[in-house]
């Protein structure tokens, strides 16, 4: 193939790229750990298995770099006259190709498990919901656990052959479905909220507590991984080797798409705060924002990672004729919803 990129290349370029986008990660997740301490957003269950997913999937990308430096220096520097760049990349079997690997499946599983879990916990802890996903995320496992038995039988330079062609795509393929689906379900939930809370008057749409910029900040952040995984499928289709340079870039791209969402739904929430503070203190009492988890708490500073649309319960309002009736209290808005 006369456009196919040399393989060698295609190693220094893989690494080169992880290593941009890793320092993009690092910067986002000392700001995201930092935001999560200062402004308290791991007091909750759910924020706190976050906070230490968080933490784990920095460990691996990590981990993942070092890797990946070692394998250069082995390749291009170490073994460069006994073996060769193009041959150790090409093996496979290799036990820091097989571990590099391994790496990469861990990191994109706990990702997966953890926009899951938010699916679930913004479903109201709907086990229905989150069955198709789960069922597709133990696929992915099975069909990595294969895949990583083959790189240690396949000869030498089969990385296309047809005994990987198979796990591989089976592979990406979950991954992107699932992916789109656990996003599609979170998003959709929102808008549904969102249009519900529209329709009996809350506020309109163009109001400061509109959910639709939360929805955007989701879909947008996730696009990029999903994005990439579609890149990432249509290369290997190709059997060309710049999936090699998609490939490493998808574990701290996986960590930037977390980190970035928990930046900007952290700061679109204090300047919601910012903003409403002094109207809501002129509220009744039971209209206030309370401690209460998802999208307000009393410093007005969690994520989405805890949304919980379930009313509180009814309580008796009186208008201003006297005549009684029964509102409900909504804790994703802090108002009262008829």
């Amino acid at each position: 193939m006369a456009s196919q990129l040399p393989l060698d290349i295609a190693g220094i370029l893989s690494v080169w790229m992880e290593c941009l986008l890793f320092g993009i990660y690092a910067s986002l997740f000392i700001q995201t750990v930092f935001l999560m301490w200062k402004q308290r957003l791991i007091r909750t269950g759910p924020s706190k298995i976050f906070f230490w997913g968080t933490l784990l999937m920095f460990l691996i990308a990590a981990m993942h770099v070092a890797l990946n430096f070692y394998r250069l220096l082995r390749g291009y520097v170490w073994l460069r006259e006994e073996v060769g760049p193009e041959n150790y990349l090409l093996d496979l079997g290799r036990w820091d190709n097989v571990a590099h690997n391994a790496l990469n499946a861990i990191m994109t599983w706990v990702a997966d498990c953890l926009i899951i879990y938010r699916c679930f916990i913004v479903w109201n802890r709907n086990y229905y919901i989150v069955i198709v996903p789960s069922l597709l995320l133990i696929m992915s496992i099975i069909a990595n656990g294969i895949a990583l038995k083959e790189f240690t039988d396949v000869p030498l330079g089969t990385i296309f052959g047809a005994t990987l062609v198979h796990w591989m795509n089976t592979i990406y393929a979950l991954a992107f479905v699932q992916n789109v689906m656990t996003t599609g379900l979170i998003a959709w939930r929102i808008w549904r909220q969102e249009k519900e809370s529209v329709n009996v008057g809350i506020y309109s749409a163009d109001s400061r507590s509109s959910l639709l910029p939360i929805l955007r900040i989701i879909v947008e952040s996730a696009m990029i991984y999903v994005v990439e995984l579609l890149v990432l499928i249509i290369l290997y289709a190709l059997k060309h080797n710049a999936q090699f340079v998609v490939q490493e870039a998808v574990v701290p791209t996986v960590g930037i798409v977390f980190t970035l969402m928990t930046i900007r739904i952290s700061k679109r929430s204090y300047k919601v705060h910012c903003a409403t503070v002094t109207e809501d203190q002129s509220r009744p009492i039971q209209w206030r924002a309370r401690s209460v988890g998802p999208m307000v708490t009393t410093e007005y500073t969690t994520t989405v990672d805890d949304i919980d649309m379930k009313p509180i319960g009814p309580f008796q309002v009186q208008d201003d004729e006297g005549s009684k009736y029964e509102e409900t209290y909504d804790k994703t808005r802090g108002r009262a919803v008829v």
